[in-house]
């Protein structure tokens, strides 16, 4: 999990205590702004504050003037991050973008970064609008039993439409890496007979980046749904899924288990090396200039 860190370059010493503090929290990579770059920051700091999963400000004595931390706050907010905000004195002014927050002491700052690494509670606090309305209550868990198994359905929709997607993905590799062979294997007379594998190659490459990201994506939804179908068989008689999880080692054996996405994202690897080895080498022997460089840098060398 990422937090972004919105502070004031004034506030170093303290800052660098709360960072020294924070290493406390293993699962918590803290993101921050080291120095003024000028404009150029803005572009890589744009994409870690949406990268992140919550904003806390270190309010100091001279964050209210800071056009750094204003522009900081207001990309938060269009992005819609929960941002936690810590005075380090409470007679310290809040900026114009956040003057109707509340700020909170240390103590909640670090509950509250606890909550926010503790899945499960966060799970159990979204998924249940009131769980003691379950306990005792057959008609609450009758309700509880059918949304589990509409959960479940989903969950092995899920699996047919991601077999559906790696089918897909390995047909059309498997016609662009014949296609290259053919072309490669035909005699065309033209001086830019090169282009034709070339952009086979490209086209290739960024087929296999894209079923790469949809593996990930699929099995972090896929994860995800088993997490709550998890939650749900606490209320439930029996809890199968967890009981299977623990007959495979929970993930920390690999004789007994070995993730499925891990050896997924293998095969569009494979396919994207074949493609980036196909491109250099039509590169260097396809393309004049390239061909006739390297000659000329290898006879001076020689």
């Amino acid at each position: 999990m990422k937090a972004f860190l919105i502070h004031s370059f004034s506030d170093k010493e303290k800052i660098d205590i709360f960072m020294n503090n924070s290493k406390k929290y293993k699962k918590l990579k803290i993101l921050k702004l080291e120095r003024d770059y000028g404009l150029i920051w803005k572009i890589p700091y744009i994409y870690r504050i949406i990268k992140s999963d919550f904003i806390i400000f270190i309010v100091g004595e001279n964050s209210h003037q800071s056009k750094h931390i204003s522009w900081e706050l207001k990309v938060a907010q269009k992005v819609n991050k929960k941002i936690y905000v810590y005075k380090l004195d409470e007679s310290f002014n809040l900026p114009n973008e956040i003057d109707y927050m509340e700020s909170t002491t240390e103590k909640k700052l670090n509950e509250s970064i606890e909550s926010e690494l503790d899945i499960n509670k966060k799970i159990e606090k979204s998924l249940f609008n009131d769980k003691y309305l379950l306990e005792n209550n057959d008609e609450n868990q009758k309700v509880l039993f059918e949304e589990y198994k509409l959960l479940l359905q989903t969950s092995e929709a899920l699996v047919v439409r991601r077999q559906t997607m790696n089918t897909f993905f390995l047909t059309a590799n498997g016609v662009l890496v014949t296609m290259l062979g053919l072309i490669t294997g035909a005699k065309i007379e033209s001086n830019y007979s090169y282009i034709y594998p070339c952009t086979l190659a490209i086209v290739g490459s960024l087929l296999c980046l894209s079923w790469k990201n949809l593996v990930v994506s699929y099995g972090q939804l896929n994860k995800g749904k088993f997490a709550v179908l998890s939650k749900l068989e606490k209320h439930l008689p029996v809890s199968i899924f967890d009981a299977e999880w623990v007959a495979l080692g929970t993930s920390k054996d690999k004789k007994k288990y070995k993730s499925f996405t891990q050896s997924e994202k293998k095969i569009p690897i494979l396919f994207l090396g074949v493609y980036i080895i196909f491109f250099v080498l039509v590169v260097i022997f396809k393309v004049g200039i390239v061909r006739e460089t390297i000659k000329f840098c290898i006879s001076k060398i020689l």
